[in-house]
């Protein structure tokens, strides 16, 4: 982990899920905690070498790789720990994210890890958005939701934590088809954000570096989301069938899939294609003997 001052008053903490710390009067709250406990534990070292007392832990949004040290973190600084109320919901009941990627169903051995799986913490505080202050520490709470359902973006000390409403370009190609549970709201998120522009010196991706200016890394994403949707579209000309979709699309994509749970991270980004292509009117669906099949409007 790379300990990074980017402000008086903020630093990013550089890992492979970045966290970061907004400072006051030596104070520190900790924004999102890693994948795991050795993730919190050098994070508590971090803080410790700064010599600061941390008060609170805020979570951008309730994937294993964000939170999954949190209850670590409560544990041994004891302090509160704050996320928004749906995202609260998985932090608390972190068997709810292999649930909903298993359809509700019992979840498979594979998604019982800790990267779909994180360890319970719970929420003592709800984050609700626009300006807040923890124990004199100022800081703003910007609604970034697609990613995940509630996620929110942090922002203090100078600098904007964008949790995963934003990827920085090389993670983005490099996953092909990243996570969305809702791409319409994903792309009014990456418009609000490069609207932010100028509002702070620093902006910290979930992953990947910080930088001075995100329009250029929005505009990448929303090109990118575009080809993921029309890539369905084009996959759903060929098949109304989920799995013939989601390999059709993947192929448009350059994408292979190496394993199941990239398979079901995949096909949620499919379905919530889907669900935009319904919602906009260009999508069916309807099951005809025992088989759910999507089509396009007017086929």
């Amino acid at each position: 982990m790379d300990l990074i001052q980017l402000t008086p008053s903020a630093y990013h903490l550089r890992d492979g899920s970045n966290t970061g710390l907004i400072v006051a009067g030596g104070k520190a709250i900790l924004v999102d905690t890693g994948l795991d406990k050795d993730s919190a534990r050098k994070i508590l070292r971090a803080v410790d070498s700064l010599g600061l007392a941390l008060v609170a832990v805020v979570i951008t949004h309730a994937h294993a790789d964000h939170f999954g040290g949190a209850a670590t973190v409560r544990a041994r600084a004891h302090v509160p720990v704050c996320a928004a109320p749906l995202e609260a919901a998985v932090v608390a009941n972190p068997l709810l994210e292999p649930l909903y990627l298993f359809s509700g169903a019992a979840p498979v051995a594979e998604l019982r890890h800790k990267f779909t799986l994180a360890e319970a913490c719970p929420v003592d505080h709800f984050l609700m958005p626009g300006e807040a202050s923890i124990e004199g520490i100022p800081l703003q709470v910007i609604p970034a939701p697609g990613h995940a359902p509630e996620q929110v973006m942090i922002a203090g000390g100078g600098v904007c934590f964008t949790g995963d409403a934003c990827f920085a370009p090389p993670v983005m190609l490099k996953h092909g088809i990243p996570f969305y549970v809702d791409v319409d709201r994903t792309a009014a998120s990456l418009r609000a954000l490069a609207g932010l522009d100028g509002s702070y010196l620093y902006f910290v991706p979930g992953h990947g570096e910080a930088v001075t200016t995100i329009g250029p890394w929005v505009e990448q994403n929303l090109a990118h989301l575009a080809a993921i949707r029309a890539a369905v579209v084009d996959a759903l000309a060929e098949s109304g069938e989920v799995s013939r979709i989601v390999e059709l699309a993947a192929a448009r994509m350059g994408v292979s899939i190496p394993n199941p749970v990239i398979y079901w991270l995949t096909q949620t980004t499919i379905l919530a294609c889907l669900s935009a292509l319904q919602a906009a009117g260009q999508a069916t669906l309807a099951v005809s003997e025992n088989r759910l099949t999507w089509r396009p409007s007017g086929a």
